[in-house]
């Protein structure tokens, strides 16, 4: 996570490529955690079980979407919630977002087999389809959840 930040989050944000966003220890001020967002696009070909055929006729081909790109927690603060308290953030932060501007769902590429396990609990499904074996929660879907509060 540290190489990450130092190497490619802090410039992403710098020029407006992505947006880092983070949780600081309150008795140190050091970075437990980091989220990332930015625009995306996913192909509608990669979304048959989360956009039935009958709904793609008439849909922008790619899609519009929002990339969760890194959550990361350091490892001395991993399992207090950090993650949790994070992705909360992004998808609220996206879904409010995408009121202005618009989005179908939030995807995101899980690095491993926890990670994905992780982002599933959270109604991410897969996206069997893509190459990039990237997972997505509908804007549809996080509305009905009650999460904009």
């Amino acid at each position: 996570m540290n190489q990450w930040f130092r190497r490619h989050a802090w410039a992403n944000h710098a020029a407006g490529i992505s947006r880092a966003n983070v949780i600081c220890a309150a008795a140190t001020a050091q970075i437990v955690g980091t989220v990332t967002l930015s625009a995306a696009q996913i192909e509608r070909a990669a979304l048959p079980n989360a956009l039935p055929k009958s709904q793609q006729r008439n849909r922008p081909d790619p899609l519009p979407a929002t990339l969760l790109g890194q959550l990361a927690i350091h490892k001395d603060h991993q399992g207090r919630g950090y993650a949790r308290s994070l992705l909360l953030f992004a998808l609220r932060a996206a879904l409010r977002a995408s009121r202005d501007v618009g989005s179908f769902g939030v995807i995101t590429h899980p690095l491993d087999e926890l990670a994905r396990g992780f982002y599933a609990r959270w109604g991410f499904q897969d996206l069997p389809f893509d190459p990039r074996r990237a997972m997505i929660v509908r804007m549809v879907d996080l509305e009905q959840s009650g999460l904009d509060w």
